[in-house]
């Protein structure tokens, strides 16, 4: 395998002196508004908005196997392990060893991907080794009607990342192939899911774009590869209404474990909001209930607006990520990441300039990850690229 080590050589590196390490600044925002005594960020350019400063290398690209990635995560409990969903073909892309001389990308598909991996637009790891994907489908699966599962069925799906041997996992667990036979859950009601975040365990927070709403997901104990037993799980929806989902565009979602607090690329309304998990108690029930398991709503969450788009030119926020107390933020139609204190302070951004299709009202860039070395990964579902953005180090230069 060789085109992801090819793009090595295709890197950005237009070094400025001095920029790199720059970390005080003016930093306006696109619409001119100006924030003179705020701080900058090194990886958004320091200051000056451009990537003059920045590496940014193609990792991955479609040759290896990408088609429409939507979604991109680091798995936690294996080294150097990048996994990426593909929107275009009902699949995930796993690369190993993705930031070395030698990466291998596997795709993993199977029979059943066009129900339990069915567009999938966001993906979440928990640190017990499983991980969630939800989906933006709305549509009959399974069948044509009558036989398939009805237009309002769908929901994240939990999977356990092992890809060895069956022996191999503690659990026995076949080898994660995409498909029903290696699906250890399902819970639904959630079509035209946009963005999924990890908790705990085996708990996930959705956007269900169906309903407008943030939901959470507690699969509980798994029913196993390939089960169809869904009655331990528990689904609880907030704030019904008060989100509203862009075709085509995944609404990521990030939780700071310190605080609770649920940061959301609420993507129709075209602004960053917040969801205190904390807070919230139970409800009436809600129906259907296809899983015949707890399923409720939750009375008195509150979504606050954290960011409101219109002040920043924020049109499509899409990709979030939470580093060093920054929320990192993808702008789908501008291709502009920004970067926000937690108190919705705009410190600094940078213009990529991504391409975009010619009358196209969107962009690509969707999905934002931090590897361990503070470097920020990015999926372009337009390019059908991964890219790495690096500092540039100048410390040579000074010398």
């Amino acid at each position: 395998m060789t085109t992801v080590a090819s793009h090595r050589s295709n890197l950005i590196q237009i070094v400025t002196t001095g920029l790199a390490a720059l970390l005080l600044g003016g930093c306006p925002n696109p619409n001119g508004a100006g924030y003179d005594d705020v701080p900058t960020l090194a990886i958004l350019g320091g200051g000056d908005h451009t990537t003059d400063s920045l590496s940014i290398t193609t990792m991955v690209e479609r040759a290896d196997g990408l088609d429409v990635p939507t979604d991109l995560e680091f798995n936690p409990t294996a080294d150097n392990q990048l996994w990426i969903t593909n929107r275009g073909d009902n699949t995930v892309l796993v690369v190993l060893d993705v930031d070395s001389d030698n990466p291998e990308p596997d795709l993993r598909t199977s029979f059943g991907a066009d129900h339990f991996l069915v567009k999938p637009s966001a993906l979440a790891f928990s640190d017990n080794g499983n991980f969630a994907t939800i989906h933006e489908e709305d549509d009959f699966t399974q069948g044509p009607p009558p036989m398939g599962t009805p237009a309002d069925f769908m929901g994240p799906t939990l999977w356990s990342s092992h890809l060895g041997d069956a022996g191999q996992h503690p659990d026995g667990h076949a080898p994660y192939d995409g498909g029903h036979g290696s699906h250890l859950d399902m819970l639904h009601n959630s079509p035209n899911g946009m963005g999924i975040a990890w908790e705990e365990d085996n708990v996930f927070w959705v956007f269900d774009g169906a309903h407008s709403s943030i939901t959470r997901y507690d699969f509980h104990d798994d029913h196993g590869p390939g089960g169809s037993d869904h009655s331990d799980g528990e689904i609880a929806r907030y704030v019904e209404g008060e989100v509203d989902r862009d075709s085509d565009v995944p609404s990521h979602m990030v939780l700071d474990h310190d605080t609770g607090l649920l940061y959301i690329a609420d993507t129709g309304n075209s602004r960053i909001a917040v969801l205190d998990t904390n807070e919230g108690s139970k409800g009436a029930n809600v129906s259907p209930n296809y899983d015949m398991c707890e399923l409720y709503e939750m009375d008195d969450g509150e979504l606050e607006t954290l960011v409101d788009g219109e002040d920043v030119n924020l049109r499509k926020p899409s990709g979030i990520a939470l580093h060093d107390d920054v929320l990192y933020v993808s702008d789908n139609r501008s291709s502009v990441i920004f970067g926000f204190s937690l108190e919705g302070e705009l410190i600094d951004w940078v213009d990529l300039e991504r391409p975009r299709e010619d009358g196209a009202d969107y962009g690509g860039l969707m999905g934002l990850e931090f590897d361990d070395d503070g470097n920020l990964w990015a999926v372009d579902a337009q390019e059908e690229e991964v890219i790495k953005i690096s500092v540039v180090d100048t410390s040579d230069d000074d010398e």
